[in-house]
């Protein structure tokens, strides 16, 4: 019996490096199984993602970076804030267009949901697009942290689904249940991002949605809800630094490296509201609050860029 538990194990583990975290410590044959398996790993496989899709998202976190540089000098701006829609449409759109390979390795549950956070994010936004004014009305406020919060949330939500998805997987595969694929891998269904890094990012999403729904409840200045802003964007950026080694193999270093930068930069910019949470939307603190955003929004938009010349490479 101890045998074929020896052969399980040792199939289990070479299944998906995915999975080894959370299996049980083996005996001496394991052990040399994993020295194996922590040789440098080969030529990773190109990216499963089109180049359409790396190109609109990109235009759209441009475009909505653009946006808020725009408005520094005039925050009533019916360019600046044209652009502040377009952006997170494309971006929406662009996850959309990505739902259809996205969907078989995170479940079609989280993909809607992470598609619509992203409409929602975009939606937060049209009310001043339509009518700058509205940025002096408190409804018209309200609305856009509400809209945006709720589209944080949404996102939390997308990774709790992709939480549950990966346990499920775990469990197929602990049962010899999960059907492997012509080459004997999990390589086009697995969820590779850890149970830490996943909950460690829904958990930033949700602090983070939370912080912005509280904005939207008292727009006039809510220190709390600016402080929960930084927790919830600091933690987002903690999951991506939790899952560096694997993401920056898949999609290099330079393009993590700016994801993460991006982050920082919101959440300094939350950082300077959280400060001084009674000034006013139209005030000139604000516009720091702005250059933030818009830099950090564009240097995702590089990070995007740099996946799509890795995704080049790895094809050649």
């Amino acid at each position: 019996m101890s045998q074929s538990f020896g052969m399980d194990a040792h199939r289990i583990l070479h299944t998906s490096s995915t999975y080894r975290e959370w299996l049980p410590e083996m005996s001496e044959s394991s052990q040399g199984i994993r020295s194996l398996d922590s040789q440098p790993a080969t030529r990773p496989e190109p990216l499963q993602i089109s180049y359409s899709v790396l190109v609109v998202s990109a235009l759209g976190f441009a475009l909505w970076g653009l946006g808020w540089l725009v408005l520094i000098p005039n925050h009533e701006s019916q360019l600046g804030w044209a652009l502040e829609f377009v952006g997170p449409f494309l971006i929406a759109v662009s996850l959309v267009m990505f739902e259809k390979s996205l969907s078989p390795r995170i479940g079609r549950p989280a993909a809607i949901l992470a598609s619509l956070g992203a409409f929602l994010a975009a939606l937060s936004t049209s009310i001043f697009a339509l009518n700058p004014t509205n940025l002096e009305t408190t409804a018209g406020v309200s609305f856009g942290y509400g809209a945006y919060g709720a589209g944080l949330v949404l996102g939390a939500l997308s990774l709790g689904a992709v939480l549950a998805r990966k346990e499920s997987h775990l469990g197929d595969v602990s049962r010899h249940e999960y059907p492997m694929c012509r080459v004997g891998c999990h390589c086009d269904t697995v969820v590779h991002s850890s149970f830490s890094s996943i909950a460690l990012g829904g958990a930033g999403l949700l602090i983070w949605g939370i912080g912005f729904l509280a904005l939207g409840a008292q727009p006039a200045g809510s220190e709390l809800g600016w402080i929960l802003a930084v927790i919830g964007s600091t933690t987002v950026t903690g999951a991506l630094a939790a899952h560096f080694a694997h993401l920056s193999t898949r999609f290099g270093r330079a393009a993590l490296v700016c994801g993460m930068l991006s982050a920082v930069i919101w959440s300094v910019g939350y950082l300077l509201q959280a400060i001084n949470p009674n000034a006013g939307v139209l005030s000139s603190w604000y516009t720091m609050l702005f250059i933030c955003y818009g830099v950090g929004h564009i240097l995702t938009a590089v990070s995007l860029l740099i996946i799509a010349r890795r995704k080049a490479q790895l094809e050649q």
